[in-house]
C-alpha cells in the first residue's frame, strides 16, 4: 500500500540522497585532513622535540661561526695578546717587588728550599759532633779515674 505522501517523499529522497551523500564524504574528508593536520601540528607544537630542534640548529650554527677564518684568527691574537699581557705584568712586578724590597712567592719559596738545606746541613753536623763526643766519653772516664 503506497500512499501519495510516499511518493513524493521517495522522490526527494532520490534527488537529496547524492547531495547528501557529496557533503558526508566532504566533512569525512575534512575530518581526516584536520586530524593530519593536528597530528602534524602537535609534534610541530612538542616542546621537547621543538626545543631539540632549536639546539641542534644553534649548535649548527655556532659550528659553522667558530670554525670561520676570521673568529679563529681573532683568537689566535687574543691567545698571543694575553701571553705577551702575561709576561708584561710578571716583569712589571718582578721590577716592583725588587725595587720596594718587597719579597715575592718566588723568593720566599727559595728562602725556605735553603732553609731547609742549611737545616739539615746542621743536624748533620751535630750528628757528627756528638758521635765524636761519645767516642772521647769513655777515653774521658779512663783519664780521670
Amino acid at each position: 500500500m503506497t500512499t501519495a505522501n510516499e511518493t513524493p517523499a521517495n522522490g526527494a529522497e532520490s534527488a537529496t540522497k547524492p547531495v547528501l551523500e557529496f557533503w558526508t564524504r566532504y566533512f569525512e574528508q575534512a575530518s581526516e585532513q584536520t586530524q593530519a593536520l593536528l597530528g602534524t601540528a602537535r609534534e610541530a607544537c612538542d616542546p621537547v622535540a621543538l626545543r631539540r630542534e632549536w639546539l641542534a640548529g644553534l649548535a649548527e650554527g655556532l659550528d659553522h661561526y667558530l670554525r670561520t677564518p676570521a673568529f679563529l684568527e681573532t683568537m689566535r691574537r687574543n691567545f698571543e695578546m694575553m701571553t705577551q699581557l702575561r709576561g708584561t705584568s710578571e716583569d712589571l712586578c718582578r721590577d716592583f717587588s725588587r725595587a720596594s724590597g718587597i719579597p715575592r712567592i718566588n723568593d720566599i719559596s727559595g728562602l725556605f728550599e735553603r732553609m731547609r738545606i742549611g737545616q739539615e746541613a746542621i743536624l748533620a753536623r751535630l750528628e757528627a759532633i756528638e758521635a765524636r763526643l761519645i767516642a772521647l766519653e769513655p777515653k774521658r772516664k779512663n783519664t780521670h779515674a
